[in-house]
């Protein structure tokens, strides 16, 4: 299995602008088998990994959804 990671962007999705991490995704989309969507990458809050997950499932596109426990504890998760 090939995959390929992608960093959902800091903000929320704004209806009719693709974000720049669907861009990259739709790139490689023909490459790899799925893409990782990372959680609290480089520990700076940014959209969230399964909101952006759905969002890619949605589009056609096979997500890998990721989470980070650090920082977070049972109920977080």
């Amino acid at each position: 299995m090939v995959t390929s990671e992608v960093g959902p962007m800091k903000g929320c999705i704004r209806e009719g602008v693709l974000p720049e991490f669907f861009q990259e995704a739709k790139k490689v989309a023909g490459y790899v088998h799925a893409v990782n969507v990372t959680d609290n990458q480089s520990a700076v809050m940014k959209l969230g990994s399964l909101a952006a997950s759905v969002y890619l499932k949605r589009e056609g596109i096979e997500p890998i959804f990721q989470m980070t426990c650090r920082d977070r504890n049972r109920i977080a998760l």
